[in-house]
């Protein structure tokens, strides 16, 4: 199931990244970043778009400048392959209704209890106003992306069978476990909050104050998963941990998480009829990514793309 707090902070980070325009409808002055035949993104843009992203990296450290220069290149490739994507919503005539906004943000209010949605965006530095936009934009890359390898996707009961028995394990271990998290955005900060862990910090506190996660609003408790829900990166260090014990930095590319496990349950023994619908989820996001890559690639061999990495 999809968690909307996640979908939340996701377009506050990464996908603010989707916030690409036409050339004509710029109105922002600034050398040229990225320019994709006729949508370009420049400079003065990219820093108002990187801004949120920045607060989150701490200051006076002395490797902040060299961390932040790092999240500023890979936020520049996610900027150009968003952009990519939206020139060929471009081809596609696809567009958003406002309909389709409003009810996107209703499903992610759900998640959230009065007044706590609008603190969200006061954490960021983002306006709601500005949120909608960079939601806007995401909803047209999810539905180029839909069209163009989504609906292509078939699924045949022998695969649902085949992929049920390669995964026997994880189906039939079923295990569920707690979990709260921090994530931090450089290995400086992560160390400081896990040596207040360490000295007996509370780690709730210490969530809402420092993690960048979607969860943090909620004192870091990601609620129960099971295997197969989080990244391969934190599987297994996660499932390896025992109940309050707080973990290790463990790093991704997402940056340094540190992980308590609250609660164990025990495991189930599911049949293949209780999980054919999860089973094709998992196919159908294989078959998305083995597709993807080339799917862009040919994208971006039709396109006319300039990228100044110089200039952030």
């Amino acid at each position: 199931m999809i968690d909307r707090k996640k979908i939340l902070i996701g377009f506050l980070a990464l996908f603010l990244a989707s916030a690409c325009t036409n050339s004509s409808e710029t109105g922002t002055g600034g050398e040229v970043v990225i320019q994709v035949d006729n949508r370009v993104l420049t400079l003065t843009e990219f820093n108002q778009f990187f801004e949120p992203l920045r607060m989150s990296y701490p200051n006076g450290q002395v490797s902040a400048a060299k961390v932040v220069r790092e999240a500023r290149l890979r936020f520049l490739l996610q900027l150009l392959e968003e952009m990519i994507i939206l020139r060929r919503a471009d081809e596609l005539d696809l567009y958003v209704s406002p309909q389709e906004i409003e009810q996107a943000v209703d499903n992610v209010k759900k998640d959230y209890d009065q007044g706590s949605f609008e603190t969200v965006f006061m954490k960021h530095a983002v306006s709601l106003e500005t949120w909608k936009e960079r939601l806007k934009r995401q909803l047209l890359v999810e539905k180029v992306i839909h069209r163009e390898l989504v609906e292509q996707i078939s699924i045949v009961p022998e695969e649902i069978r085949d992929y049920y028995d390669e995964h026997r394990g994880k189906w039939t271990h079923g295990e569920e476990i707690r979990v709260s998290h921090i994530l931090l955005p450089s290995e400086e900060l992560a160390n400081h909050v896990l040596e207040e862990l360490n000295k007996g910090g509370d780690f709730a506190t210490l969530a809402r104050l420092h993690s960048v996660a979607p969860e943090s609003e909620a004192c870091g408790d990601m609620g129960y998963v099971a295997r197969g829900d989080l990244p391969k990166s934190l599987e297994a260090p996660v499932f390896a941990l025992k109940e309050g014990i707080v973990s290790p930095l463990i790093e991704t590319p997402y940056g340094y998480h540190i992980i308590k496990v609250t609660e164990k349950k025990e495991a189930c023994e599911p049949v293949i009829d209780e999980l054919i619908e999860k089973i094709k989820v998992c196919i159908q996001e294989e078959k998305l990514e083995a597709a993807y890559g080339p799917w862009l690639a040919n994208l971006r061999s039709r396109y006319r793309i300039t990228v100044n990495k110089e200039m952030i």
